[in-house]
């Protein structure tokens, strides 16, 4: 068995060609990356199938994929597949005969949603709800000199301003027609009845698309990112890969679940949800919140305690990732 280890990056011609990438992915690989004594090889996620270097372990925790026709991945890596998703939009592309029997090879398969476990099921692969491995990035990051910073990272972030549209002009036009073009309201609604005022005009706001950068630069911001997540009075997100760690860290975050009415994005929270407070928003821009806070609305003295539904499974991918990595 090889004691040489593999990370996953996002590296790939077609994220250089569109110039930029999400940050959580490198958050996603940095979760995983803690976990190993050495890193000897990053390895693109989309590239996985042409690795030719010496044989690696690797935990495979990722969306999976860009180019779902290089799936499987090469024989030389051992994989620990925890905390998949595989998006609905990929379905017919990604399961050959070759990637089901290389899922079964390695069963069961941990998955970061239940839309992910039933599908593989339903494939007849062993596969098991595992959570996302950024609820194990409290193993690193720790809460140990905590600001009065307060962040706002992508609040409902498809529901576009006019200015971010007319960038989009496609995407612009089909929300003329189907009504959506306004929903930047929604938005500002929605933080106006939730939070004081003067919390929003001290706040940062932050967003996880990026201007596309090398591994080594990405595992750089992923930490940066991740310190001031760790010691920030209130995130405020829309992103799971904010959220998760914050939960992770015990920071304390309210999701906000709204503006996502695409395929892309429903099916990769079913399982996720429960472990947040959230404001969750309708199509009219209507919000209510699954969780109870002093005064009318949220500022910076307000006490904000997560749940706590998590620990389970986190503990679990921990316990699973160390006996992996020995």
């Amino acid at each position: 068995m090889s004691n040489r280890f593999g990370v996953m990056t996002y590296e790939s011609d077609i994220y250089v060609k569109r110039n930029w990438i999400n940050l959580g992915d490198y958050v996603q690989s940095t979760a995983a990356k803690q976990f190993l004594g050495s890193v000897d090889s990053l390895i693109p996620r989309d590239h996985m199938n042409t690795y030719e270097g010496d044989a690696v372990k690797m935990i495979m925790n990722a969306w999976y994929m860009d180019i779902p026709e290089n799936f499987p991945p090469a024989k030389s890596i051992d994989p620990l597949y925890v905390s998949v998703h595989i998006n609905s939009t990929i379905v017919d592309a990604i399961f050959t005969p070759a990637a089901i029997a290389h899922f079964k090879k390695h069963e069961p398969i941990g998955c970061r949603d239940f839309y992910t476990r039933d599908l593989l099921i339903s494939k007849g692969i062993d596969a098991y709800y595992s959570g996302c491995m950024t609820l194990t990035l409290g193993e690193t990051y720790k809460r140990d000199n905590i600001t009065n910073d307060v962040y706002f990272i992508d609040v409902m972030y498809d529901s576009m301003t006019i200015p971010e549209l007319l960038r989009k002009p496609l995407r612009f036009g089909k929300r003329i027609l189907n009504g959506r073009a306004f929903e930047f309201n929604h938005r500002n609604r929605v933080l106006n009845k939730y939070f004081h005022p003067d919390l929003i005009k001290n706040a940062k706001f932050e967003t996880q698309i990026i201007p596309y950068i090398s591994a080594q630069e990405g595992f750089k911001l992923a930490d940066n990112f991740l310190k001031r997540l760790a010691n920030a009075k209130l995130v405020v997100t829309s992103r799971i890969h904010t959220a998760l760690p914050c939960l992770a860290m015990g920071t304390p975050v309210i999701f906000v679940n709204g503006g996502f009415k695409n395929k892309v994005d429903n099916c990769r929270f079913d399982g996720l949800f429960d472990f947040f407070n959230r404001i969750d928003v309708d199509a009219k821009g209507e919000a209510t919140a699954n969780f109870v806070f002093s005064g009318d609305k949220i500022n910076i003295n307000t006490n904000i305690k997560n749940k706590d539904i998590h620990l389970d499974y986190a503990r679990q991918l921990v316990e699973k990732c160390n006996v992996f990595a020995k």
